[in-house]
């Protein structure tokens, strides 16, 4: 009997301290980079300041996805995106929740 008590006792300690990780993926945006950013830059320029995007389409080229989530181990989760749409090579227009700030 005082062996069972100890198995559970212990088991209910083992599963109490289990570690979750925070989780984050897609590309990191900060605003210091995503302030560079103007209409009418080349793709190689924005892919130059931010990097690759996370979701690029084989079906349409000219709209570059760059999306970050993140899912922390303790409190609330956050989302970032910025969506660049192109015309030919060129930057036409973005949209998202992070956009460049005006100085």
């Amino acid at each position: 009997m005082k062996k069972l008590f100890c198995l559970i006792l212990l088991a209910t300690f083992a599963t109490a301290c289990v570690y979750t990780p925070s989780i984050q993926q897609g590309n990191i945006l900060q605003q210091e980079e995503v302030n560079k950013i103007e209409p009418g830059m080349t793709k190689s320029q924005i892919a130059f300041i931010l990097g690759k995007p996370a979701l690029n389409t084989n079906l349409d080229d000219n709209t570059w996805y760059y999306l970050y989530y993140l899912e922390p181990s303790s409190g609330e989760s956050r989302s970032k995106r910025l969506i660049l749409h192109f015309v030919g090579d060129k930057l036409e227009r973005m949209e998202g929740t992070i956009k460049p700030e005006k100085e």
